[in-house]
């Protein structure tokens, strides 16, 4: 290994170090090194932090560790991803549920913990469709997700595999 490396290395390593227990509000860009550079908040700034962590892929890093502005559970926890998700594919989910197959049935199945799941809870999505898919749930993809964890949560073999 040269010196230079070596010495990237060191700063990069006393900078996590000294920002591991600070970890502060961050911008659009997300944690990383981008958003340990305090003068990097406005909107344009925040284009040169997303740059910087993607090019340095300090955001992957950081997530994995608990280090650079990101938690030790990660930019997004695990219902939050859940709900993000099934918000942007409400639509394609609920012909899924219907049909009981799809490859947005495996995607929530392994984001509720059960990804060896997926077809079974494909089965239940269609078996309960009309409890899952309602008038209401329709509306808020938040109450399609709960209404979808409550049937999970009563069927024996899913409330055992899933870890939601």
């Amino acid at each position: 290994m040269n010196s230079q490396l070596k010495t990237i290395l060191v700063i990069i390593s006393l900078l996590l170090l000294s920002t591991q227990g600070q970890a502060k509000g961050y911008g659009m860009a997300g944690c990383g090194f981008g958003s340990l550079i305090p003068a990097w908040k406005n909107d344009i700034s925040q284009v040169l932090a997303a740059t910087t962590n993607a090019s340095t892929s300090s955001q992957t890093f950081g997530i994995t560790s608990g280090t650079l502005n990101c938690t030790d559970d990660g930019i997004v926890r695990l219902e939050k991803a859940q709900e993000v998700f099934v918000h942007f594919n409400q639509v394609g989910l609920e012909s899924e549920f219907a049909k009981g197959t799809g490859e947005r049935i495996e995607a929530i199945a392994s984001l509720l913990g059960c990804p060896t799941h997926g077809k079974q809870i494909g089965m239940l999505s269609k078996r309960k469709f009309e409890t899952i898919v309602t008038k209401e749930t329709r509306r808020d993809s938040n109450l399609l997700l709960g209404a979808l964890k409550k049937e999970i949560g009563n069927d024996p073999e899913l409330s055992l595999a899933c870890n939601y």
